[in-house]
């Protein structure tokens, strides 16, 4: 750039400065503004005088003339503009509550949320579980749990409405709420969860055994299931965890998979009742376990089975806990509206058992739901809270058992009087009769963990022969004895008459390990595949190693049917012990066994499942 450039915009520059200095220092003609607006020369500047200046272009309407009245402080004017500024809040107002409605949220992933925080967002995914009023502390709030393919989140959902089945694919929408470290959606009032039809998953029968056999093959999938409950549940009970197994009785189960109840069933749901239930299988990580879970409403009772109370006694007291909220069944005393033990040491308190002073000093069969008091401090029957509940009459042979026991001193006098008893129980443990003399077999009053009392009792050679099996219920006359080793009563079986049906076979998986000593001489129930390794028939674990020797019994259902062979079956026979001479060493046997054709076609039972 040449010199005489450079000193040309020099002098423009300064130009600019001046004239910017020029118009700081120069001063407002105060006296021509007001001679120009001061129509009445009082001093002030009224609006009206300036409106006066400009009416033309006031005139002209439009959106100036309107902020013009409403700046207008003319004192006749003053109503009309509160009027048109109440209404122009009240257009405002609306305009921004319709924008939010019509303004649809983000649908975004569940790992997303983090990044929306006081955001109104939606999210997609699967309900996993739900819980009402989670603190029982009365909340009309729902927590409902939701996954998508990346990750897991909590709905809070407050005055809530519709709740779909699990398993049901939703779209949440609420407010992302982060405290503390936590995150979570938070919603109010209808339209905060919504699904179609189709997104209801079908629940698909199945058995608890096809699930046990291969979980994460259904792992997500919704199904229906049957079994029988391993607990009582409160029908205001918002979240419960049980086991849903496949008999009503712990001992005698196959499977048993742990079930979790995430609302209030609204009805006593009792220990060992049968029911149907519409349940999702899941992974509980925390725990390292499978897992169904479920609803309230998705459970049905089944009314073809009946729940049988637990016998519960005076000697056992200190474990009633493990009975509690369950039916159950005490022989006891009527004392003053309690129920008494026959020493007066231990008292039960009747609920809802109404005027039952015509019944004081009777012995009475109590049969209703035990609960704990804590304002009275006692263990309580609630004998009105079940249809079959109530206060009966104790039968003697029903209860003998446990009066000879409890009894000991009135006993003995029986036995130099010969007193016969008629008495009803269980026959503990599987016992082969001799042929050479009296078999000493235990009579209890109920089967374990309901025993109160047993007996040892001898059957004299010939009455019966074989076996008698574990959990046979009888009906008996028998006598009195006192043996002095060991010093004890005993019973001597004048009569002996079976009771019900012959008892079902105890279940054993190979992979239990050694069976204990009071599986043996039971009949028994064993699945696997019948392999022979050095002339010996084994029963081995399918897809394991570990195997039992079988004795497969003659003229056999197996043998009769070649569609019997080769396949995975339940083989049912007598679990014995056998010694080995050779090596001194005592080995397990299936002794008997064959397997079930309840049909009678030739085919087994489960080879025409497969």
């Amino acid at each position: 750039m040449s010199e005489s450039a450079q000193l040309e915009d020099g002098d423009s520059g300064t130009d600019e400065i001046e004239e910017l200095v020029d118009e700081a220092n120069m001063e407002m003609d105060v006296d021509a503004v007001f001679e120009t607006y001061d129509a009445n020369s009082d001093g002030r500047i009224e609006h009206s005088e300036y409106v006066e200046k400009h009416k033309d272009e006031v005139e002209g309407g439009g959106i100036s003339a309107v902020i013009d009245r409403l700046l207008d402080d003319s004192p006749e004017l003053r109503g009309q503009r509160l009027w048109v500024m109440f209404a122009l809040s009240v257009l405002l107002v609306a305009a921004m509550n319709a924008y939010a409605m019509v303004r649809e949220p983000e649908l975004v992933l569940i790992e997303d949320l983090v990044q929306h925080n006081n955001e109104v967002v939606s999210v997609e995914g699967v309900v996993i579980s739900w819980v009402e009023d989670p603190y029982s502390s009365g909340d009309n709030r729902v927590d409902i749990i939701i996954e998508d393919e990346t990750g897991v989140a909590e709905l809070r959902w407050y005055r809530y409405g519709d709740i779909p089945m699990l398993g049901t694919k939703v779209t949440a929408t609420g407010d992302v709420i982060e405290y503390e470290g936590r995150i979570w959606l938070q919603a109010l009032g209808g339209g905060a969860l919504s699904w179609n039809d189709a997104d209801t998953p079908e629940a698909a029968e199945i058995g608890i055994s096809t699930i046990a056999a291969n979980p994460e093959a259904f792992l997500g999938q919704t199904f229906t299931l049957t079994g029988y409950l391993s607990k009582s549940v409160n029908p205001e009970s918002t979240f419960t965890a049980l086991y849903l197994g496949d008999h009503p009785e712990y001992g005698n189960s196959e499977h048993q998979m742990r079930m979790v109840i995430h609302s209030a069933p609204d009805q006593w749901l009792e220990s060992g009742q049968k029911v149907e239930v519409t349940a999702v299988v899941q992974y509980e990580q925390r725990e390292l376990r499978w897992s169904i879970h479920t609803q309230g409403p998705e459970i049905r009772i089944v009314r073809t089975h009946e729940p049988v109370p637990t016998t519960i006694g005076w000697s056992n007291y200190e474990s009633w806990s493990f009975s509690s909220n369950n039916l159950v069944k005490l022989v006891g005393e009527i004392s003053q509206g309690d129920v008494m033990s026959e020493d007066g040491t231990l008292a039960v308190c009747l609920l809802n058992a109404g005027d039952i002073s015509g019944l004081e000093g009777q012995t009475k069969s109590i049969t209703g739901r035990l609960s704990w008091s804590d304002s009275k401090g006692m263990w309580c029957i609630d004998v009105g809270s079940n249809t079959d509940s109530g206060l009966g009459d104790v039968m003697g042979a029903e209860d003998m058992l446990n009066q000879l026991a409890s009894n000991p001193a009135d006993s003995l006098e029986h036995i130099a009087n010969g007193t016969q008893f008629n008495i009803t129980g269980v026959i503990s443990g599987s016992t082969l009769m001799k042929n050479d003399g009296d078999t000493k077999v235990i009579i209890a009053n109920a089967p374990y963990p309901n025993t109160l009392s047993k007996f040892d009792a001898y059957i004299p050679l010939g009455m019966y022969s074989g076996w008698l099996e574990d959990g046979q219920e009888i009906a008996a006359t028998v006598t009195l004895q006192w043996n002095e080793n060991p010093p004890e009563l005993q019973l001597n079986v004048v009569n002996l008459n079976f009771i019900g049906n012959q008892p079902s076979p105890n279940s054993y998986d190979l992979t239990d390990g050694p069976p204990e000593f009071y599986d043996l001489n039971k009949m028994t129930s064993i699945t696997g595949n019948l392999v022979t390794i050095d002339n010996e028939t084994y029963l081995q674990k399918e897809g394991g190693e570990q195997k039992i020797r079988i004795n497969v019994a003659s003229n056999s259902i197996y043998e009769s049917n070649s569609e019997n062979q080769g396949k995975t079956l339940k083989w049912t026979g007598r679990l014995i012990e056998m010694a080995d001479d050779i090596t001194l060493a005592h080995y397990y046997v299936l002794d008997g066994a064959d397997v079930t054709d309840e049909n009678g076609n030739g085919i087994a039972d489960d080879a025409e499942d497969v």
